[in-house]
């Protein structure tokens, strides 16, 4: 395993007391976690807001949730890290369909008010038996050890008791047999804060104990062990499951035991998208061997199974594939684009190929091999090769990157990396002259090996449209308040949409924004965006008409560009980290290639923001009216807000109408360098409860008002003054010249603001019109007033335009308080 993969957590947390606090999850547990393809399997979903569950959208097919109900006797209330709680339950039938893909299945329940956060489910090929360690039945020495058949994946627990778990398994072999054993623990966690309960390690033991083979952690599962053997002589081996740290904690495994191939490593590391591929598999106990392999026509990282209950990750691409040659120190690449292939296994941690290319080509080179499970840690290298044969400096020198530079996006990780994507470089190249070059991989870690394979991917930059919700919560948790997609019927819901563009080409000309798979009645709006540059971030809206029926769907959001020549490529992303710890980073990242989105039973009052009849002015401030409109019979607190704040533009903190009220004001303020444009403005409420804290966004209804246009306009007026001075005891006059840039009709109150302690100004408060060229305010210091320069002094202007009550800040003064005469 990589040790600067490996994540030192820090110690748990005690156990909250609190209600149900800031870090509320609705899903907190499945049980059973894992299940066979081909059988129905009893599920309990345990968390908080979970009545009146109506159904289960998975977002891959194969699963099929059935009888959802809530059980009459409801679970023992457990409270969990962080404010977590388990207080409620559903249980229901997970039908697995035989054809099922193996692995993990990530979903959400909808109730008839909300949808949930991710959860997750997982299927293995193989018949599934219970550990069953209960009472005085102890499974933790070979002399109770329980007794399995090959090909059989066992649910178990390590206890959380005053000394370490450990679980034995007998399982029966014969002399020659291949036996292939492998742990899910940290893969199969449905937990986001985690420490090293999920490390687990096995050994596997002869009839006398002494140890065959044993595996703590490997660069393909990371935390979860695996081993692969011949077994030596008949009789019975004994698999045991343990903890790699001791933790009194009590969490769910999985152990696959059977006697199928079980490779470590795939070579190559992926073909050309929609053909078929002979692929050399390597690290099983009986050697290597050979396979055609279907590539999904695609593109992108898949599964690959075989027999295995887990995979390796592979690539689909639209290019051939070229292989390294062995011994000859440089590979020559005919052509570009191109998917290079080889293996770091050598004393020579290195390989080099030469390529031909021009002056202004761009590049996306982008290395995968620790991301799909090798051991090596590459670093590549890009030089030219002078005309005398030498090479030149590098124009490319790159080891580890971001995860925006290889397309992780949504939820974040504390050191901002926490995923082996991040040791995979990754980087668009623009060569500097024409002719050759030489493209080197090396191994940072020198961990090369018959496993260390690579793939380097040269093509184009692609045109990539791409949406991301991302949580923004504290800690990462995934957060349904802001990326939330369940609406009430006949209401509307607004989300914050990301849209990093990360090494790829953004879309060059107008575009639109649609969603396909939505739900009968349920629409989406999305305001013009910018010309020019597409923003990083965008609200959207979705709409559910009073027809919609109460259901949820897997959508995903798609450009349309203006012009049909343009190849764009969109893709809807969102990844939620499981077993992510105060201070420490995910073990296991859950990532969806799509969104869920649900209309939900009617919320009891809509929200409505007015339009202003005048523009935000630069540097200014408009107070917007919000119109709550009860149902009957609702007559709860209503918190009010923003959920979209434009560039420049700043609106307060959410607001809470009191019970029955149905007005308020939201106040929005510009910057004095705010674009001069108009922006799509939208106001979103909740409901208020007292039982569950709002942070995370469950149990509370919300809605948006409609999308209103707000205009930025430069400022009515700016005044400045030349740096003035007053000794203590004095009264006098502080002039401000003006200067008027957009006309409004009456007169304007002016405030000075900023005066330091014993500054006064004397009323009346002075005025201006269109006419005005200077303000005069009246000042006085007293014998308390502190010596020294005030800077930073403004004037507020007060004005009313088009029945709007503008207020607006300007200027930068300078006030010297001196000692007085006496």
């Amino acid at each position: 395993m990589h040790a600067r993969l490996f994540v030192i957590m820090l110690s748990l947390c005690a156990l909250t007391n609190v209600c149900v606090g800031a870090m509320t999850k609705s899903i907190e547990t499945v049980r059973p976690r894992i299940a066979q393809r081909g059988t129905t399997v009893e599920v309990t979903i345990g968390g908080v807001s979970l009545s009146n569950p109506q159904e289960i959208i998975f977002y891959q097919p194969g699963i099929r949730a059935t009888q959802l109900r809530t059980p009459e006797e409801q679970p023992r209330r457990r409270s969990l890290m962080h404010g977590g709680v388990v207080k409620e339950a559903v249980v229901c039938q997970f039908e697995i369909a035989p054809d099922c893909p193996p692995g993990e299945h990530a979903f959400r329940l909808r109730t008839s008010t909300e949808l949930t956060q991710i959860a997750t489910f997982h299927v293995t090929p193989f018949p599934v038996t219970d550990e069953n360690e209960e009472g005085h039945n102890k499974n933790d020495t070979m002399e109770n050890a329980v007794d399995v058949q090959p090909n059989v994946s066992v649910r178990g627990y390590l206890n959380g008791g005053h000394r370490g778990d450990v679980d034995m398994y007998r399982v029966p072999v014969s002399a020659g047999q291949r036996l292939a054993v492998e742990v899910g623990c940290a893969r199969i966690a449905d937990v986001h804060y985690g420490d090293s309960e999920f490390d687990t390690a096995i050994r596997v033991l002869d009839e006398s104990g002494r140890e065959l083979a044993a595996n703590d952690d490997n660069a393909l599962l990371i935390q979860d062990p695996l081993v692969s053997l011949k077994v030596p002589r008949d009789g019975h081996v004994f698999v045991e499951v343990s903890r790699s740290i001791f933790v009194p904690s009590q969490r769910p495994y999985c152990v696959h035991i059977s006697d199928t191939p079980r490779p470590k490593a795939a070579y190559p590391l992926g073909g050309q998208a929609g053909k078929k591929e002979t692929i050399r598999f390597i690290g099983d106990a009986f050697g290597d061997y050979e396979s055609a392999v279907e590539i999904p026509a695609k593109e992108g990282t898949f599964e690959y199974f075989g027999s295995s209950p887990t995979p390796l990750r592979l690539r689909s691409s639209p290019y051939p594939n070229v292989f390294e040659e062995p011994d000859a120190s440089v590979t020559d690449v005919e052509t570009l684009p191109i998917a290079i292939n080889g293996i770091i296994e050598s004393e020579d941690p290195s390989d080099r190929f030469r390529v031909r290319v021009n002056k202004g080509d761009r590049w996306h080179v982008r290395v995968y091999s620790t991301t799909l499970g090798s051991p090596i840690d590459p670093r590549i290298r890009i030089l030219p090769i002078e005309e005398d044969g030498s090479s030149g400096d590098p124009e490319v020198d790159l080891d580890d990157v971001t995860l925006e530079e290889r397309d992780v996006y949504g939820t974040n990780y504390r050191s901002r990396s926490g995923l082996p994507d991040t040791l995979d470089p990754s980087v668009v190249w623009e060569p500097k002259k024409d002719g050759e070059y030489l493209i080197e991989l090396l191994d940072s870690s020198n961990n090369g090996g018959p496993t260390g394979v690579y793939r380097i991917e040269i093509e184009p930059p692609r045109t990539l449209f791409q949406t991301v919700l991302r949580s923004t919560t504290f800690d990462w948790t995934e957060s349904m308040r802001v990326t939330g997609l369940a609406v009430p019927r006949g209401n509307r819901w607004t989300v914050n949409v990301n849209l990093p563009q990360g090494q790829c080409d953004s879309i060059k000309g107008d575009f639109q924004v649609v969603a396909r798979g939505l739900p009968k009645g349920m629409s989406l709006i999305v305001p013009p965006m910018p010309k020019g540059k597409i923003p990083r971030v965008w609200p959207m809206q979705f709409v559910a008409d009073e027809t919609a029926e109460p259901g949820g769907a897997v959508i995903t959001l798609d450009a349309i560009p203006a012009d049909p020549n343009e190849n764009v490529e969109s893709r809807s992303v969102q990844q939620v980290p499981f077993i992510n710890h105060s201070g420490g980073d995910a073990w296991n990242t859950v990532r969806v290639d799509a969104y869920i989105t649900a209309v939900v039973d009617p919320a009891p009052f809509s929200i409505e923001l007015i339009k202003p009849s005048a523009p935000l002015v630069r540097g200014g401030e408009l107070a917007l009216p919000v119109k709550i409109h009860r149902r009957p019979g609702f007559e709860g607190a209503v918190e009010f807000g923003a959920v979209w704040s434009p560039p420049g533009l700043a609106i307060q903190p959410p607001q809470t109408i009191p019970p029955g009220e149905t007005e308020g004001l939201m106040r929005i303020s510009a910057t004095p360098g705010a674009q001069l444009t108009t922006w799509p403005v939208v106001a979103i409420a909740s409901t208020v409860r007292d039982d569950i804290d709002p942070f995370l966004g469950v149990g509370h209804t919300r809605v948006s008002s409609e999308f209103i246009e707000l205009t930025v306009a430069d400022r009515y007026v700016e005044l400045a003054a030349n740096p003035e001075s007053v000794r203590r005891g004095e009264r006098k006059s502080f002039v401000w010249n003006v200067q008027h840039k957009n006309a409004f009709d009456g007169e304007a109150r002016v405030r000075l603001l900023g005066l330091p302690k014993g500054v006064n100004v004397i009323d009346p408060m002075p005025t201006l019109n269109n006419q005005s060229k200077e303000v005069r305010f009246e000042i006085e210091a007293t014998e308390e007033a502190l010596l020294g320069a005030a800077t930073g002094l403004a004037c507020e202007v007060i004005l009313e335009a088009e029945g709007q009550e503008i207020v607006q800040r300007t200027g930068n003064g300078v006030l010297r308080i001196d000692p007085g005469q006496g």
